[in-house]
């Protein structure tokens, strides 16, 4: 008797499909994703007056390099953690480690004041610390995607690329909590806390009590995946993937990761240059503008993962998305309508632009002579509310719609890939951006990334009908590539 190798493929499918999800497992995965997500953006609004109070000289060059060195170590970080999850199945220990380079990363960049000299190279080190710690991302990300059950993958993936990207909103807010304690600040036990110093030191607790929870709470259990013995039988069939899908998912990825870096290290120098706002009003009124779309970013993800929006067609939330984010750099663009051009930095009766007491444009941005100002309204509008929308529909659903193209095998390295083309926008991004921003101001790089989003649509229109989970069981008579050949079921 002859027997059809589907029949082994169904009993497999059907044991994914009974297994249970390890829920608290993942909601402590979210939160250190959370914290991930928080001690990279954190700095963003402070560390540009940071480098500027330890290092008068310094540009914003030099401040785009320190922001890729957080990119490079993420980078690195995401193939070695990668691999070492794929290899071992271990998602702890690679999580740990990570959290380790990160507590030694904040340690570092909160002493800064205490060194006497070469204050940018060693701020780029503790951000390339953190940033090399982050890599656990890929490896927490590709155990909430091997964790959870067929039936609570979208809600699961959802949370996850959700905690992160609400890390990313909340980071700037935390930062201005510390804001009324000034630059000066108090010193303890020869050491400076203030505005700059002190969110270092509060991650650096974060990143320990993080690590304690992990080897004491958390439990590795995968019910989201064929188990090896499952695998061993030549019978049972995980066919390949879609790579032209999971490549368009990583560009869209790689894409949103761009515009986000963009929000994030343009969002000072600019609004000090449009807004003549202080290095103190920049940082609290862009934590107060981050913590309001944060509000909508956190409404959005509870909508997504808890309300029938969650079970809509996730390529349908991505075209909205890409939408949204086309509004917002078409309501933010410098348009010859708006007011101009900008006003330069007061000096007074000095010669010195000092930011700490005066905003405005430098005097070596030749581009603020004609220039425009977005009107305050519209920025805070397109940055809380439209970027509240964009964000969250498009960092959810993609993180399903990766997953499930992956279908129910090892995705170490997949999604460590996936990762890897965000470091790579991260990485990439401040350093064109800030030398865009010291040339001609946010013009282009508003231009560049409208048309990241034109060909972000192109591909999601193109291969629309492409960009559905993996099917495990094929139809009858079709020929499906898989590990050892090709399967004809009958």
């Amino acid at each position: 008797m002859k027997v059809d190798p589907g029949i082994k493929t169904v009993n497999a499918v059907y044991s994914l499909e009974r297994k249970g999800t390890p829920w608290p497992s993942l909601w402590l995965s979210y939160l250190i994703q959370m914290m991930t997500g928080v001690q990279y953006s954190i700095f963003f609004t402070s560390m540009w007056p940071y480098l500027l109070m330890l290092d008068s000289s310094a540009n914003l060059s030099i401040f785009g390099w320190i922001n890729v060195a957080y990119s490079i170590g993420q980078m690195i970080a995401t193939w070695v953690f990668g691999y070492w999850n794929q290899r071992t199945m271990s998602t702890r220990w690679p999580a740990c480690c990570g959290l380790t380079f990160m507590a030694v990363g904040n340690a570092l960049y909160g002493s800064l004041p205490t060194l006497s000299a070469h204050h940018a190279r060693w701020m780029l080190l503790a951000r390339f610390l953190v940033g090399f710690g982050s890599g656990n991302l890929a490896v927490l990300r590709t155990y909430c995607a091997m964790a959870s059950s067929r039936t609570d993958r979208s809600k699961a993936m959802s949370l996850a690329a959700g905690s992160f990207v609400v890390g990313l909103s909340l980071g700037p807010a935390i930062q201005s909590v510390f804001t009324p304690i000034g630059q000066r600040g108090v010193t303890l036990l020869s050491i400076p806390l203030n505005m700059y110093t002190s969110p270092a030191f509060l991650m650096l607790f974060i990143s320990l009590f993080s690590i304690f929870l992990l080897i004491v709470q958390f439990e590795e259990r995968y019910a989201g995946i064929i188990t090896e013995e499952e695998k061993r039988d030549a019978f049972v069939v995980v066919p390949k993937f879609d790579r032209i899908s999971a490549i368009t998912c990583m560009y869209l990825w790689f894409m949103m990761q761009s515009i986000s870096t963009n929000v994030e290290i343009i969002s000072t120098p600019l609004t000090m240059a449009l807004y003549e706002w202080n290095e103190k009003k920049a940082v609290f009124y862009n934590g107060i503008i981050q913590w309001l779309g944060c509000c909508i970013d956190i409404v959005n993800y509870v909508i997504i993962s808890f309300t029938f929006v969650g079970k809509m067609d996730k390529r349908k939330l991505l075209i909205f998305s890409v939408l949204c984010f086309m509004l917002h750099h078409v309501l933010t663009f410098p348009w010859p309508f708006f007011d101009g051009p900008l006003n330069y930095i007061s000096t007074g009766n000095s010669s010195v632009e000092d930011t700490s007491i005066s905003g405005g444009c430098f005097r070596r941005y030749e581009w603020c002579a004609h220039t425009t100002r977005v009107p305050l309204p519209i920025y805070a509008f397109s940055v809380i509310v439209i970027s509240g929308f964009a964000f969250p529909f498009l960092a959810a659903p993609l993180g399903t719609v990766f997953s499930e193209i992956l279908g129910p095998r090892k995705q170490g390295f997949m999604q460590g890939l996936f990762e890897f083309g965000g470091s790579v926008a991260r990485c990439v991004a401040p350093i064109v951006l800030t030398t865009l921003f010291e040339s001609s101001g946010y013009l282009w790089p508003t231009v560049i990334h409208f048309i990241m989003l034109l060909i972000g649509l192109v591909l999601l229109i193109v291969f629309y009908r492409r960009l559905v989970p993996l099917p495990l069981l094929p139809k009858t008579g079709v020929p499906t590539r898989y590990k050892n050949g090709v399967l004809y079921r009958l």
